[in-house]
């Protein structure tokens, strides 16, 4: 008797024991904490939204008017520059030997004035008597006509020639800093640089600082005009500061800043809302992205 129910009792006591073993030793992997919590918004209904940062004069790209080789630069990144002041200079050996060419059409130009002005008072003291006939006295005319219209053609070649020399030292539209610099002493200032963004310079006025908020177009029916923001650095959500409102660019237009989310659709459109804040001592950048908070109304207020 006893040796039937021992092997079943066996069997029951070494599965109670095993999964008692696993049981045991099983261990529990503890929860990681998030490193960088994503900020939350300070109200009670709020349109959630990215900004980059830009310069409050809008970042402006200085560019090139002549595909020429580039002399000197003038400014580094970092650097605050005035209005006025030199950012680089082009190479302008060949305008200078076009000046020099204008310049000796200007003397040809004059001296061929001065022989037809000559040549006309000649013909003009004459006019009255039978000594010169009208058709070389028109002629005469005529071409002391012709040579003055030649010598402002002469002055007015020299005048761009001058003005191309004056345009090969680019200065700067506006007082400011200097965020990029893509160019370097020998090489070549393309008119239009490669990349469709690109820039042979980028600047602007970061006293204050403005942020270009892009709404989604699904949220853009809850936006009111006006309305406080905040924005939050990504990876430290302590770091948050209030925007005042700017403007609203009332077109919609794609978006072309992606946050990397799989649920993201690229043919999403934004519409593009300016605020404006000071820097101080806040450790944030002109291009950095940062999570933005718009102030709203409930939903069904908003329908109304």
């Amino acid at each position: 008797m006893i040796r039937k129910f021992l092997l079943p009792l066996l069997a029951i006591f070494g599965a109670i024991f095993g999964l008692y073993t696993v049981f045991l030793t099983q261990k529990t992997t503890p929860v990681q904490p998030i490193l960088f919590p994503p900020a939350r918004s300070p109200y009670q209904h709020s349109i959630a939204a990215a900004g980059i940062i830009e310069a409050s004069t809008n970042n402006i790209s200085i560019g090139s008017p002549f595909n020429e080789i580039i002399k000197k630069v003038y400014v580094i990144e970092g650097q605050t520059v005035k209005s006025g002041d030199q950012l680089f200079e082009l190479d302008v050996r060949n305008f200078q030997a076009e000046l020099g060419s204008a310049e000796g059409s200007i003397n040809v130009a004059k001296a061929t004035l001065e022989d037809r002005a000559k040549q006309f008072s000649f013909y003009k003291k004459l006019q009255g008597s039978k000594a010169v006939s009208e058709q070389i006295y028109q002629q005469a005319s005529y071409a002391y006509i012709e040579a003055r219209e030649s010598l402002k053609v002469a002055q007015a070649n020299l005048n761009v020639i001058q003005a191309n020399i004056e345009k090969s030292i680019i200065l700067a539209p506006v007082s400011g800093k200097i965020l990029q610099v893509n160019i370097h002493v020998g090489e070549i200032a393309p008119v239009i640089p490669a990349a469709a963004d690109g820039a042979l310079i980028l600047m602007g006025s970061v006293d204050p600082l403005q942020m270009r908020v892009d709404i989604d177009e699904d949220d853009a029916w809850r936006f009111i005009e006006g309305m406080e923001a905040t924005a939050f650095v990504r990876g430290n959500r302590n770091i948050g500061f209030a925007m005042k409102f700017i403007r609203v660019e009332p077109y919609i237009i794609p978006k072309r800043s992606f946050t990397g989310i799989t649920s993201e659709r690229v043919d999403t459109r934004v519409l593009q809302v300016l605020y404006q804040f000071e820097k101080k001592e806040l450790p944030i950048y002109a291009g950095q992205i940062l999570d933005v908070f718009i102030k709203s109304t409930p939903h069904e207020e908003s329908l109304k």
